[in-house]
């Protein structure tokens, strides 16, 4: 009987700090932070540091797409994720987009978020071990971008190529399991 206890002890326990740890803030340490006329880009020079954000869990849906100025694509489907992000922030939902730039130019990408008055929560990944890091976040992804990972949790999507439309957003925001 004694050692029912100590199990089920032991069991709540594991319980408490699991649900801890769910609970825990996402921190981010970038190796500096640039300013826009608009908003702070976060700049990583190592994925490494920036590796917290794919494996972190809680009950926000992340919505993270990766990008670069001079990716017409990327381009074209950027003012799609600002709206999106517009929308979470006006519905105070706990939802959150995020911008990865694959830029190659710090003065380039400060450029184009100025011109386009991008106020979404934008990173700079300049770290040129790309065969690391790609397959850190996604086993199938050969590095061509736009790319978007969805994380809500233990739950994860990642759409390769581009998307058409805003519509086109949150019909795999709302057909995935999240």
């Amino acid at each position: 009987m004694k050692q029912f206890y100590y199990l089920f002890f032991l069991i709540g326990m594991m319980l408490s700090l699991s649900a801890c740890q769910e609970n825990k803030p996402l921190v981010l340490h970038p190796d500096k932070t640039i300013s826009t006329s608009t908003t702070e880009i976060q700049y990583f020079e190592n994925f490494d540091k920036l590796a917290p954000l794919f494996k972190h869990q809680d009950d926000t849906l992340r919505v993270i797409n990766f990008w670069a100025t001079w990716c017409a694509p990327c381009v074209k489907e950027i003012p799609f994720f600002t709206a999106l992000d517009q929308e979470f922030k006006s519905q105070n939902k706990k939802s959150k987009v995020m911008l990865i730039s694959l830029d190659l130019s710090e003065k380039n990408l400060v450029k184009f978020i100025d011109k386009n008055k991008i106020n979404t929560t934008s990173y700079w990944l300049n770290d040129a071990n790309a065969n690391y890091w790609i397959g850190e976040i996604e086993k199938d992804w050969d590095g061509a971008i736009p790319v978007t990972l969805f994380i809500k949790g233990q739950n994860k999507k990642f759409h390769f190529g581009d998307f058409e439309s805003l519509d086109d957003i949150k019909t795999i925001i709302n057909s995935i399991k999240l």
